[in-house]
This record gives structure tokens, C-alpha cells and sequence, in this order.
């Protein structure tokens, strides 16, 4: 196994996500079925990128190349709107 160069330190925290989806159904029902319908609720876990007052960016993957660079994958991009609650977790 080569050696590779020195690793910046991992600086972001893991988080879970608790976030409100919307729900669809293709079904016929009455109307008050349909009213009484909710949104789902959602949680993702994974290391917080990003925040800002209009989007939260979380990875799920990440490596270091040759360069020691951070590289990550698996990202997700929620609207602000729908993320209720975010935990960072130990």
C-alpha cells in the first residue's frame, strides 16, 4: 500500500436531519379522506457541509485522495423550509 501525503484534519460534524416531505396519492377517495392526509416525516444522517438561511447540504461518504484532499459523495440538498430540527450526534 503506497503512503500517502498528510490528511487535512475532518472538521465537520455528524448530523441527523429531521426534515417534512411532501406526500402524494394517485388513489380516488372522499373529500374528507383527502383532507385529513399528511406530509411525511423524514430524517437523513451525515456530515453537515453546509447551512445558510436557504439550503443545508449534508455527505453521506467521504476520502482523501493523493493530495490529502477531503473528496466526499453521497450529498443531499434540503430547502430550509423543510429541515425542522437538525441533532449532531457524537
Amino acid at each position: 500500500m503506497p503512503i500517502s501525503k498528510p490528511q487535512k484534519k475532518f472538521k465537520y460534524k455528524r448530523v441527523r436531519i429531521y426534515w417534512q416531505d411532501i406526500v402524494s396519492n394517485p388513489e380516488w377517495m372522499t373529500l374528507d379522506k383527502a383532507k385529513d392526509q399528511v406530509y411525511s416525516w423524514c430524517e437523513d444522517t451525515g456530515y453537515l457541509l453546509h447551512k445558510d438561511p436557504k439550503k443545508l447540504i449534508i455527505f453521506a461518504s467521504h476520502s482523501f485522495d493523493d493530495d490529502g484532499e477531503l473528496t466526499v459523495g453521497n450529498t443531499t440538498v434540503y430547502p430550509r423550509s423543510v429541515v425542522k430540527k437538525i441533532e449532531v450526534l457524537k
